[in-house]
């Protein structure tokens, strides 16, 4: 029954199996026609396309832009290094022109002679003519005036004034920004040089006091775009000149700002800045160079709103064009896409939708015409006409499978691998065994989990769990009780196997049930009546030990007796006796009783050795050795290991038995020179080792000659020593000898 469930299975399996992965290969493929064809988004895929059509043209006006903006830069680069440089020039005129006033001064006869009354006439008429200077004069070595232009307090101290000590040091020209009392608290720019004497020492100093406001009047006369900003500073950050607004920031002394610690660190430039008054330009700045080094530098600025407003214009025409232009496509794409592909699309969507709910006819009716579209209808209907046919062919094998499966003497299902094994199918024999209907079983997925005998419960959930967790198991095999509806209890062997189907690998146990309850209670009832003979056999060798005993007792005590007092009695007739003939006879008769008394001896020893009984197993050990040896000229010995060894006296005998027996199979069959019996204790057991060096065995036959009746001697020891709670262990290996261990449980 069980081939006959198992063939069923796989016939099923097979057919069932070719037929859904055709209909899943199909359903892939409509699938994939549905994900091609996203009608909801199509208005948007093709308004993309525009889109991505039209997108070079706006990378090409962007890339104008660009050229036209780079063109603009190189434009405003030199004209802002023209103004620069116009810049630069004229305050290098004025400084040059300044410098050489100095040289002249410091060469006048009242500056060489430092003649306070002729020099201050001169400077006096020099400051009128020159009235861009806020203060010209001559200074001592010691930091005091010797004639000014302008008269200055007595509290003004020029020898702590830095570009003196610097004019002192360098001895040459000397630029540098100061304001004090000699320029009425004026920002100036300072410019001095040194008065040299005939003999090649410098004797004083000349200065000139510039005036700031004098200095941005002078560079406001170069002519520059409007919010262009021009800024003249010194090493120290000193605003000397600035424009357009000069009473904000010259005279002021500025590190921070980005424009002024870019020109201090790079001198010389053309950058992208934001200025002093936080618009965007492009700057141009280098220093103000003349005969000798300034330390001043100029910069001028024009907005780059300026700079870049023709080629932003002309990106703002292109970018509307190329809007418009967009606008107009995407309008297009909108209403003509309706007429020239979407209903076409929409008949192949509602094809698709009732073909994906079951509907095997459904049909697009798109058959004329040979474009894309028109050529996509025809597959698709081919594919429905298939399909149809498919699932034709589907049906009649299930209804084959289902009346196959309905006929079987067992329960098909197929279910889930979850912990409760949710089952999806079940065949109608689950009435007939288990009494539950099939509906009443699918509906209720705790129903097989619940009636499985609570003892076998978790055995099975770890085989069900075993097989979902190993990937390469063939399947769950698992035998357990089950109560029926009507409180029955049955035993069940299932067995299934693991099925993936589909793309995702959607797992099923596919599986049989069948009732083994019969054969339980055949096994049970073999596994009692071996438990018995196992008792009778040991009970039939107790009782055939213990009439052993009896009759050796009876002949010790009766024959062996009578025969010792007819011995004694023949001696005494023996002495009465006076005829020789009659001491003859008497002789002989005593002789033939004495051997009858050896013989009854020897019997007895055979039928039940009194020394077990009267020394213990030790001494029967011993006497066994003895005999071997004697009897079968095999050498012998026993060795103990002096260990107390309580027994009960059917173990007791049992064990000399079981040693009595195997001595007599080593001397038939081993062919043994030696042999050796040892007995030990260990732990709460007694072990008897019986070991022969003779021509040994395969050990891993002995089952083979259970099963043939062969070696029934060795069998019934070790059904004795089972029953009571003993083993009996054979190693043996061909020409190596043969090893028996008896173990049993001491008192």
């Amino acid at each position: 029954m069980h081939y006959t469930a198992n063939n069923a299975f796989n016939s099923k399996t097979e057919i069932h199996g070719r037929f859904e992965r055709a209909v899943q290969r199909d359903r892939r493929e409509v699938k994939i026609l549905k994900r091609y064809l996203k009608f909801s988004s199509l208005r948007m895929r093709l308004g993309l396309l525009i889109l991505f059509a039209i997108l070079p043209m706006f990378g090409l006006a962007l890339y104008t832009y660009l050229q036209e903006r780079n063109f603009a830069i190189s434009n405003v680069e030199g004209d802002v290094q023209q103004y620069a440089g116009f810049a630069c020039a004229f305050q290098e005129q004025f400084i040059e022109g300044a410098r050489q006033l100095l040289v002249a001064l410091a060469k006048h006869p009242g500056v060489q002679d430092q003649d306070p009354m002729v020099c201050s006439r001169h400077f006096s008429e020099m400051s009128q003519e020159y009235s861009r200077y806020a203060n010209l004069g001559v200074i001592s070595l010691d930091g005091e005036p010797i004639c000014l232009a302008s008269p200055v307090p007595d509290s003004a101290s020029f020898g702590a004034q830095p570009w003196f000590q610097q004019t002192i040091a360098s001895q040459d020209l000397v630029i540098a920004a100061g304001h004090g009392e000699y320029s009425s608290g004026r920002a100036v720019l300072n410019l001095s040089y040194p008065v040299m004497g005939p003999s090649g020492t410098i004797t004083a100093i000349v200065f000139a006091a510039l005036d700031l406001e004098q200095l941005n009047q002078i560079t406001g006369e170069v002519q520059m775009p409007d919010e262009t900003e021009l800024v003249m500073i010194d090493r120290g950050g000193n605003v000397l000149a600035y424009l357009p607004d000069p009473e904000k920031w010259v005279g002021k002394t500025l590190q921070d700002p980005p424009l002024i610690s870019t020109i201090l660190s790079k001198g010389q430039d053309i950058v992208e800045l934001p200025g002093l008054d936080g618009i965007e330009r492009l700057y141009a700045f280098t220093p103000l160079r003349s005969t000798v080094e300034t330390g001043l530098y100029v910069g001028i600025g024009i907005p780059t709103a300026i700079a870049y407003s023709e080629a932003n214009q002309t990106l703002a025409r292109h970018l509307a064009g190329l809007g418009l232009i967009t606008v107009l496509a995407l309008l297009a794409v909108y209403f003509g896409s309706d007429v020239l592909i979407l209903r076409r699309v929409r008949a192949l969507v509602g094809a698709a939708k009732r073909l994906s709910s079951g509907d095997m006819k459904a049909r697009t009716g798109l058959t004329a015409g040979a474009g894309e579209l028109d050529q996509l209808a025809r597959t698709f209907d081919e594919m429905a006409q298939a399909l149809e046919q498919q699932a034709l062919q589907l049906s009649q094998a299930e209804t084959k499978y289902r009346t196959l499966v309905e006929q079987l003497p067992v329960i098909t299902y197929i279910a889930r691998p979850d912990e409760l094994r949710s089952t999806l199918y079940i065949s109608p024999q689950v009435r007939t065994i288990l009494g539950f209907s099939p509906e009443t079983w699918v509906g209720d997925p705790q129903l097989w989990l619940r009636q499985i005998h609570p003892e076998d419960r978790q055995q099975v959930l770890e085989r069900l769990s075993q097989s979902d967790s190993d990937r390469e198991a063939s399947g769950f095999t698992a035998e357990y009780r089950i109560w029926s509806e009507d409180g029955r209890m049955l035993h069940i062997y299932d067995e299934a196997m693991m099925v993936r189907e589909g793309e995702g690998a959607t797992q099923f146990l596919h599986g049989v049930m069948r009732d083994i309850t019969e054969q339980k209670q055949a096994q049970a009832q073999l596994l009692g009546y071996q438990e018995q003979l196992r008792s009778l056999a040991s009970e039939l060798s107790l009782a055939e030990e213990r009439e052993r005993r009896r009759i050796a007792t009876d002949l010790h005590d009766r024959v062996g007796q009578t025969l010792a007092v007819s011995k004694m009695r023949l001696g005494v007739l023996k002495e009465a006796a006076s005829a020789a003939d009659q001491g003859e006879w008497i002789d002989d008769i005593r002789s033939l009783i004495e051997q009858a008394i050896q013989e009854t001896r020897s019997l007895i020893f055979e039928i039940s050795s009194p020394i077990l009984y009267e020394l213990g197993l030790e001494a029967a050990f011993e006497w066994l050795a003895e005999k071997m040896e004697k009897q079968h000229a095999v050498a012998s010995r026993y060795r103990d290991d002096g260990q107390p060894k309580p027994l009960d006296d059917d173990i007791r005998v049992l064990l000399f038995q079981a040693t009595s027996e195997l001595l007599v199979n080593v001397a038939k069959h081993a062919r043994a020179k030696h042999v050796e019996i040892s007995t030990k204790r260990d732990g709460s057991e007694i072990r008897v080792v019986v070991e022969d060096d003779g021509i040994g065995f395969d050990s891993a036959q002995i089952s083979s000659w259970w099963g043939k009746n062969q070696g029934f001697g060795l069998f019934s020891i070790r059904e004795r020593l089972r029953y009571v709670g003993g083993v009996l262990c054979v190693e043996s290996q061909p020409g190596k000898g043969t090893r028996i261990t008896l173990t049993a449980p001491l008192s």
